[in-house]
């Protein structure tokens, strides 16, 4: 009698059940979540990087792709584990990399993730990819975060709509001074559990390249015992862009937006230890990389603009603070002289974190190199929200150090650049220095700044 209950019971819940919930159920079925990495780099006009880090085995996450929010018929992606042929029983066990192709140029792409078959809740994300040719587009410069934060500043940036996400590095404070590829792993997944710097990872497309703290201690340079720890947590765990061939101790790498041409270096991995002598031997960049650097200009001399992403401050002259350029001067003066020598200088513009202020230089301060100096634009982008310090300068434009507001917390910073290009004889980029100010309760402008730049002899690359 009571097995016949039991019976009659469950029929009642199943029918019930198909009856609130429809006749046929969802397909896929919904999971629990356990995705704690989800971002989106690497975007050209018809390629894509997703990085996704599960509890699943890779072999069985899948990547759901559509052109539709609602994933009415999605491409089905298989990824590749983040190390091949390495044994998947470490800190990047589960770690996916999902190489998107032939995708359409100035589309918006719907993703998610999918493990076993179902879907992975809450964790969808969208990108769009760049159009071919000359375009205008919006890119937001900053650095500087404590670790997992909440700020509102990242909601702030994912409502301005960029189409890209450039981070200077310091996207976290771990200071990780031992080989530990776990720590990475966490320090990474502090990060992601941000709902708000979660948001827009899966909204905005990343290029992201580290400085000190999140490559190692502070002040850190290729000596330090993380070194090759710390290469294999960024190329598994970062969606960057493709890095050189035969690459193995740097992290440097570049791409081309339109008739733009971004070159993002790695200023620790190779770095002479900042006590050394300043002399012919002392670099931030080591010999190869800055051999590809070289070779990077040179290569980008038919770009109308080009943005070298360098992590620490380009104008310092005390020569205390040893961990920016003030503490490199001869090997800056080698670079200034080959920007010169080469012809770019009229095209090229500075980026930096690692200061957290916000602060731009028209030119007038940058007299390193031959002459007068190469006179190139220098812009300063930090700190998201981390409390403010002044570094380097002079700057014809600030310095704006970030602030502590009266309701006991840091303001955030960032700067965002415009750039307008309609296929013309000039791009024109406008920089415009932001805070989300907490007393305020909203987003001010600290400055506003454009130069056009010729680009008569400009091609997209």
């Amino acid at each position: 009698m009571t097995a016949l209950v039991l019976v009659i019971t469950l029929f009642v819940l199943v029918v019930g059940c198909r009856y609130m919930h429809g006749a046929n159920t969802p397909s896929p079925a919904v999971i629990p979540d356990s995705t704690t990495i989800l971002w989106t780099g690497a975007v050209t006009s018809t390629t894509a990087r997703i990085v996704a880090g599960t509890d699943y085995n890779p072999a069985d996450v899948r990547l759901h792709i559509d052109t539709l929010s609602s994933f009415r018929s999605p491409d089905t992606i298989r990824g590749m584990p983040a190390e091949r042929g390495r044994m998947q029983d470490d800190a990047l066990a589960g770690i996916v990399h999902f190489d998107l192709s032939d995708l359409q140029p100035g589309t918006r792409y719907h993703y998610r993730l999918l493990a076993r078959g179902d879907v992975l809740p809450e964790r969808v994300g969208t990108f769009t990819t760049f159009d071919d040719g000359p375009q205008s587009f919006r890119v937001i410069l900053g650095g500087c975060t404590e670790t997992g934060s909440r700020h509102p500043v990242f909601d702030s940036i994912r409502v301005a709509s960029p189409d890209l996400f450039l981070h200077l590095g310091d996207m976290h404070y771990s200071d990780i001074a031992r080989p530990e590829l776990e720590r990475y792993r966490q320090a990474y997944a502090t990060v992601h559990a941000s709902p708000e710097q979660s948001r827009l990872f899966r909204s905005v497309p990343l290029a992201y390249m580290w400085d000190d703290h999140d490559y190692g201690p502070n002040n850190s340079s290729g000596a330090a015992e993380v070194q090759d720890i710390a290469q294999r947590a960024y190329r598994g765990l970062v969606p960057h862009y493709a890095l050189p061939a035969g690459t193995t101790g740097t992290v440097q790498q570049a791409f081309s937006v339109g008739r733009v041409h971004f070159i993002l270096s790695d200023l620790r991995s190779a770095r002479t230890r900042n006590a050394a002598p300043d002399n012919a031997s002392k670099t931030m960049m080591g010999v190869q990389q800055k051999k590809w650097f070289k070779d990077e200009l040179l290569r980008a001399r038919d770009a109308a603009v080009i943005i070298w992403v360098s992590s620490v401050p380009w104008i310092a002259n005390d020569l205390q603070e040893n961990d920016r350029w003030s503490g490199f001067t001869t090997e800056r003066a080698e670079l200034a002289r080959y920007i010169d020598s080469v012809g770019v200088a009229s095209k090229l513009v500075i980026a930096s974190g690692d200061a957290h202020m916000v602060a731009l230089d028209d030119g007038t301060n940058n007299v390193y190199g031959p002459g007068d100096g190469i006179r190139t634009p220098v812009v300063q982008a930090a700190a998201l929200d981390r409390r403010g310090s002044a570094k380097g300068g002079p700057y014809t434009i600030g310095p704006y150090p970030n602030r502590f507001s009266l309701r006991g917390a840091n303001d955030g910073q960032y700067v965002r650049m415009d750039i307008e290009d309609d296929a013309g004889d000039e791009v024109c980029v406008t920089w415009t220095g932001r805070r989300w100010a907490y007393d305020e309760q909203r987003m001010t402008d600290l400055f506003r700044w454009e130069q056009c730049f010729s680009a008569e002899e400009a091609s997209p690359r």
